[in-house]
Formats: C-alpha cells, structure tokens, sequence
C-alpha cells in the first residue's frame, strides 16, 4: 500500500512538471490560466512537503479512566 501512494505522488509531480513545461515551451500561447499554473505548483509544493515527512509516524494517545 506504502509503494502506490509513492506511486501515486510521483505521478502528481510528473504531470504537473510536464504540464508546467508545455506551459512554459507555449508562452504567450499557452491555454492556462494564471490560476491554474498557480494550483499546478502548489500541488508540486504540497507532493514534495508530503513525500519529505517520516514515514513511520506512530499515533499516541491517552485514555485515562476516571
């Protein structure tokens, strides 16, 4: 399950590198929108801070009985 969500994020940042390339090759011919260059690299950003965080995390938690 670990390996396809790696998978999953590669991909995320794969297109979005590419799309942002094609935008970049087009120039002013571009059919993107500022907004939409804009959400492509936050989600590169979001990939990127996602796959940098540990990986083995534990959840702690109290229950205390009264």
């Amino acid at each position: 399950m670990k390996t396809y969500g790696i998978q999953m994020i590669n991909n995320t940042i794969k297109t979005a590198e590419y799309k942002l390339d094609k935008h970049k090759a087009l120039g002013n011919k571009s059919n993107l929108s500022v907004f939409q260059v804009a959400a492509l690299i936050d989600s590169i950003d979001r990939a990127k801070k996602f796959e940098s965080q540990p990986k083995n995390e534990t959840l702690f938690f109290n229950y205390a009985r009264n």
